[in-house]
């Protein structure tokens, strides 16, 4: 290997991940389709109960929940709002590493296609549900998948999740600065 290629093999991000970050990158990608639909469902039932308990809708709730009030069913549905926040900053971060997948040309759109398929298609229960979905045979899927999840590994752990580590830090020090 000439030096050329030694160091564009360093910056390969995959290289870099364990196999500790791809057990970890499967939990959060198995997690993905039952927070999505845990999401929706805790949407709905939280609309209902901003119909029920206020004749408001959710936009208008919030729309007067800015007008600080201490009540406590205010307080029970903020602290819902805040917890379904946190769901979707995950949701957020799988999506924004499936997107770098998407724009890597090197696999011609196979990893992604199939990370796509089993993990983000929240209707998606089985590999063959997975490779009929990307539109892959399934020897083509199972030559891929385990590559797929290495490399959707390296985007989440060394490109995705630095990023918003240095983007909190940008905004801390920009706050820390305004209130000096």
């Amino acid at each position: 290997m000439n030096k050329l290629q030694s160091y564009l093999s360093s910056l390969d991000s995959t290289t870099t991940v364990s196999e500790e970050d791809v057990q970890n990158t499967l939990a959060l990608l198995n997690m993905y389709a039952p927070l999505v639909r845990q999401s929706v469902r805790r949407l709905d039932e939280f609309s209902m109960q901003c119909y029920d308990s206020r004749r408001q809708s959710i936009s208008d709730f919030i729309n007067l929940a800015i007008d600080f009030d201490q009540d406590a069913d205010r307080k029970r549905i903020a602290d819902r709002l805040a917890s379904m926040g946190h769901s979707l900053q995950l949701l957020e971060l799988l999506e924004e590493a499936l997107v770098l997948v998407k724009e890597d040309p090197r696999h011609d759109g196979i990893y992604y296609r199939i990370l796509k398929a089993r993990y983000f298609n929240v209707y998606c229960r089985s590999n063959e549900d997975a490779f009929l979905d990307a539109g892959v045979s399934s020897s083509t899927y199972y030559r891929h998948i385990k590559d797929a999840q290495r490399f959707f590994a390296g985007m989440l752990w060394n490109v995705v999740i630095p990023d918003m580590i240095l983007a909190q830090q940008d905004h801390n020090d920009l706050v820390n600065t305004l209130s000096a």
